[in-house]
């Protein structure tokens, strides 16, 4: 049996909407790892400071 155009086009909308919500997770993923940055680089700084302060 053949699909009709409007099974066709609800497929391809369907595969697309798949595409999009993966490429939605992978962005939020990248922004929380983003956020988080400043605050690890902060923290490790501040402990290199310590580790020094200690050292003398």
């Amino acid at each position: 049996m053949k699909k009709s155009a409007d099974q066709i086009e609800l497929e391809k909308l369907r595969r697309q909407n798949e595409k999009l919500q993966a490429d939605l997770r992978k962005t939020r993923m990248a922004l929380d790892i983003m956020g988080k940055v400043p605050s690890l680089l902060f923290e490790r700084a501040r402990s290199g400071l310590k580790m020094i302060a200690a050292a003398r």
